[in-house]
């Protein structure tokens, strides 16, 4: 293969040094696409377009196609299809996968899992065996190394398990509530409230770990946040990397920082994501006026965080029933759409 790559506005010293060219066979393949990021980062990284792109959600593809007309799609589940049908009998460099985190995020709470769900990050080990890519990437919260079994969760007092099934809250009227089972009641698994079983943290990612090792993959993996590279958030996700090709997995250095050193660039704020020439609509002069007991919050609100503050920032409506609120100096945390986000 030739070591000539394209040349980019970007010096990857990383595992993206492929050694790609136009004339070469080897592919790229985007697993759980959505957007199409990641797909653009590898793009960018490697000079040369996804090939191949699959999704089970028809939104997701649509999206995807539009951002990456020339990938093949496939909307369907990612377990289904065979690889080298999918990819026409050609080789696969590098295989990323990007699969739903929402089973594995703490944001979660106390909401039930899926196995099915958290089950998804298996399909790399599916590639690996059919295609053996050269590199296999994978994209998720850093709970994914908390990944284990699940278990049924039980009611604290009866030690029951606790079903899906919604009834009638017994104190709060208007509510439901998850219905305790019957004594003696076998619930099936389908209906029951799973959580993780804490005696069994990061079993399974680490059987995951083991098995790519065992197909002759050195795998690594790391915890990094997107403000440490230019991202105007403080967001933080887990990268892992598998190779097979005998050549070394290099991460790349951090370019920003809160206090930089030299060669780096101070973390881009959320402050400069924000246009302040649009002022905005006046919360004054609508139709129906705001209650006494809202004004006197916001009033509050601007004596402390603007007027009697040296460095005034904007509030974040986010988490609005708490006492937390953000810098505008600072990289944006993340923003919730419940109970009413904003900022």
């Amino acid at each position: 293969m030739s070591a000539q790559q394209k040349k980019h506005p970007f010096d990857f010293k990383t595992q993206y040094g492929l050694g790609f060219n136009p004339q070469d066979d080897e592919i790229v393949v985007d697993c759980f696409c959505g957007g199409g990021g990641a797909g653009t980062g590898l793009e960018m990284g490697l000079g040369r377009a996804v090939n191949v792109a699959k999704n089970h959600s028809a939104a997701a593809i649509s999206m995807h196609t539009v951002n990456h007309p020339g990938a093949k799609h496939f909307t369907t589940d990612v377990f289904d299809g065979d690889p080298d049908t999918e990819c026409g009998g050609k080789a696969v460099g590098w295989f990323h996968m990007s699969p739903d985190c929402t089973h594995h995020s703490q944001a979660a709470g106390g909401q039930p899992r899926k196995r099915e769900i958290r089950n998804l990050s298996w399909i790399g080990l599916k590639w690996g065996g059919k295609k053996r890519p050269r590199v296999i990437s994978l994209e998720n919260v850093k709970q994914i190394l908390q990944w284990g079994r699940l278990i049924a969760k039980r009611d604290k007092a009866s030690g029951r398990v606790v079903t899906l099934d919604q009834v009638p809250h017994p104190t709060k009227k208007g509510k439901t509530t998850n219905r305790i089972a019957a004594p003696g009641e076998q619930v099936p698994v389908s209906n029951q409230f799973l959580v993780p079983d804490p005696k069994q943290r990061g079993r399974t990612w680490r059987r995951f770990v083991a098995l790519l090792e065992g197909m002759g993959y050195v795998v690594e993996w790391k915890v990094i946040r997107a403000c440490d590279f230019g991202a105007p958030t403080s967001r933080e996700r887990l990268f892992m990397i598998a190779r097979c090709d005998g050549r070394p997995i290099v991460w790349p250095e951090p370019t920003h920082a809160k206090n930089p050193v030299k060669g780096q660039q101070k973390w881009k704020t959320a402050a400069d994501c924000i246009d302040f020439t649009d002022l905005g609509k006046s919360i004054f002069g609508r139709k129906k006026d705001l209650a006494d007991a809202t004004l006197r919050r916001v009033a509050k609100g601007m004596k402390k965080f603007v007027i009697d503050n040296p460095a005034p920032f904007i509030v974040p409506i986010a988490n609005w029933s708490g006492e937390s609120v953000q810098s505008a100096d600072e990289p944006l945390r993340t923003i919730t759409s419940y109970p009413k986000g904003g900022a």
